[in-house]
């Protein structure tokens, strides 16, 4: 089993607008497969809670309701359901990213104990990329709005190196 774990902000989705080709990207990379004919499990990541306002929310419902909300809005929710699985928040686990805990539960969330090695993470943000291959998962950075560099520049690039992943 494969996971291609994305994160939602500046990667997916920029102020509430679906960044250009990420509907086609996420249509292409889930017809892909690995050797074994498996189609990869997609699943998102998101720092997506109040902690910044120096207070931890109890009640994690109306967090996630404003998240799923806006995946439909973006018309991308068909890629993440059912949501409890394959979305993951930082409000539901009490930490962000690059928190290790965060990235086993989504993980777990989805196949419990699988090995980072099996996951491929997508973010624009490099700190994240950075822990993420330190914990081994496998990591590209996408440039997002705003930013000068990245290995990819487009999303619709990725979709080559997923395979090449899957292909490992």
């Amino acid at each position: 089993m494969h996971i291609i774990l994305f994160d939602l902000g500046q990667t997916l989705e920029n102020n509430d607008e679906l960044l250009p080709g990420a509907k086609d990207t996420l249509s292409s990379i889930k017809e892909l497969h690995d050797s074994n004919g498996n189609h990869p499990i997609l699943s998102l990541i998101s720092n997506w809670d109040k902690f910044h306002e120096g207070f931890r929310l109890i009640d994690v419902k109306p967090v996630q309701i404003e998240c799923y909300q806006l995946i439909e809005k973006l018309g991308i929710s068909q890629f993440f359901q059912p949501y409890y699985k394959y979305i993951t928040l930082s409000t539901e686990v009490g930490v962000r990213k690059p928190d290790k805990k965060i990235f086993r539960f989504a993980i777990d969330s989805i196949e419990k104990d699988l090995p980072f090695e099996n996951v491929l993470f997508i973010t624009e943000d490099p700190i994240h990329i950075n822990a993420a291959r330190q914990l081994n998962m496998r990591a590209i950075h996408y440039k997002g709005p705003g930013q000068n560099t990245g290995e990819v520049n487009n999303l619709l690039d990725l979709i080559p190196l997923v395979q090449s992943f899957l292909n490992e």
